[in-house]
């Protein structure tokens, strides 16, 4: 079954298609004109769009054209009156599926859509085969939880183009994982460079990521391709991007304008086709009210964001992760520890991984080694206690022992009580976006009331 959109001025033919397609099974939506048929493209997400070439507000080829703009996808099949080749031509090369002139017959447009669902169903093998393989990799984002699904649903959004993706979140939660799930993605067979801007000094990072010239400095004794060079058509993986020196935050954003750069030392201009996808475990926004960032190459870079939560907010894939690491575990250690007591996987879940998923990783490694037989012993911090104390100001417990995200939820809903609920006011004095603001109420369970 398919959910397909009409979207087509005359009443009387959609509602011949929608009873059609209705009788075979499938999903139908209609709309009436370019606006309402864009709003259901949107909200419903169609497998297959029915789309009149001529609209009371518009025409096909630019909803189409528009369309490929916003990330929507969906194979269309256009349908016109016009006997026009050039249109038809223009319709294809602007990604139509299919062109079906009016008068209709229907049994050309059912097999017009049957080739559609075809396409899709063969898209989706594609998308497992895919899957598979990573699995075999071994480099695969473990869990079920609702924030795992939302950011397998943002990678898949990422896959379908290629804009420039910025990843955010905590140290260890992962960020090189997602952005190498969405290279697998979008452009297996080309390379994958990451550089992580905080390891080097400026000077050398400049160097690592445009090359340089044989001369161009004290030791270069050669020339040699940075990283921008290397990337080809595949991704640049710019990690730590909140540790960039503001002076390559202007070259890096030249780069993004014009597509093309120099090594240092060098004048011959060298196209760049890569991906851009960064991440960073920093505020850039706070960054950039700071005058630390450039809020230019900021959105720039965040034409996709990805936010991905810390592990204690997730506690439901600890018990997956364990038993997904301890496999890795065991083969690169030669260990076969493999049975997990349930009283283990709960002292698992009550720890708060400051270090999220990577600090779990090193405490299962402990763990393993420590172990004398196939079940796993580890042993974790104890969370240490002190005497609640309370602030005069707002009546709640201060405690330098908590974590950053009580603390953050605890914030956040102060300044609501403070701002009397009104967001705009709220994100000024948090200093972050609304859909940032929404996101973290939606995360620490908030309600606007």
């Amino acid at each position: 079954m398919a959910t397909i959109l009409v979207i087509d001025d005359d009443k009387a033919f959609r509602r011949t298609l929608e009873l059609t397609f209705t009788d075979q099974g499938h999903r139908v939506i209609t709309a009436k004109n370019a606006g309402e048929g864009t709003d259901s493209w949107k909200s419903v997400k169609p497998d297959i769009i029915l789309l009149d070439l001529m609209l009371p507000d518009g025409n096909g080829i630019d909803m189409l054209k528009n369309a490929s703009a916003e990330g929507l996808h969906g194979a269309v099949i256009m349908i016109t009156g016009h006997q026009d080749l050039d249109l038809a031509i223009e319709a294809m090369r602007n990604g139509a599926h299919d062109y079906i002139h009016k008068p209709l017959n229907i049994d050309e447009l059912e097999i017009a859509v049957d080739h559609a669902i075809e396409h899709i169903n063969e898209r989706k093998k594609l998308a497992l085969v895919a899957d598979l393989a990573s699995n075999r990799s071994g480099e695969k984002l473990v869990g079920n939880s609702r924030a795992m699904i939302e950011i397998h649903k943002k990678i898949g959004l990422a896959s379908r183009g290629n804009a420039n993706v910025l990843i955010t979140g905590e140290s260890g939660t992962g960020k090189e994982l997602v952005a190498r799930a969405i290279h697998r993605y979008t452009s297996p067979g080309e390379p994958f460079i990451p550089v992580n801007c905080s390891a080097l000094v400026p000077t050398l990072l400049e160097s690592e990521l445009f090359g340089h010239e044989k001369g161009a400095f004290t030791g270069a004794d050669k020339s040699k391709p940075g990283r921008f060079e290397l990337a080809g058509k595949g991704t640049l993986f710019l990690d730590e991007i909140g540790d960039l020196d503001l002076a390559l935050q202007v070259k890096l954003l030249r780069v993004m304008q014009e597509r093309n750069f120099e090594r240092v030392g060098g004048m011959k201009q060298i196209n760049f086709d890569a991906r851009i996808i960064s991440a960073t475990h920093r505020n850039l926004e706070v960054m950039i009210h700071d005058r630390q960032f450039r809020d230019d190459l900021y959105y720039r870079l965040k034409v996709v964001e990805i936010d991905i939560p810390p592990l204690r907010t997730r506690i439901e894939d600890i018990e997956a992760l364990t038993e997904h690491l301890l496999i890795r575990i065991n083969r690169n250690l030669r260990r076969s520890v493999s049975q997990v007591p349930e009283d283990i996987i709960e002292k698992l879940k009550k720890y708060n991984w400051p270090g999220n998923v990577r600090e779990l990783e090193n405490r299962l490694t402990a763990g393993v080694m420590s172990s004398p037989g196939d079940t796993l012993q580890i042993e974790l911090p104890q969370k240490i206690r002190t005497e609640p104390q309370i602030d005069q100001n707002t009546g709640l417990e201060v405690s330098w022992h908590r974590s950053l995200a009580e603390i953050e939820k605890e914030h956040i809903e102060i300044v609501l009580r403070k701002c009397s609920n009104r967001l705009g006011k709220a994100c000024s004095v948090l200093g972050i976006s609304r859909p940032t603001l929404r996101r973290k109420m939606e995360e620490y369970g908030l309600k606007k009331n």
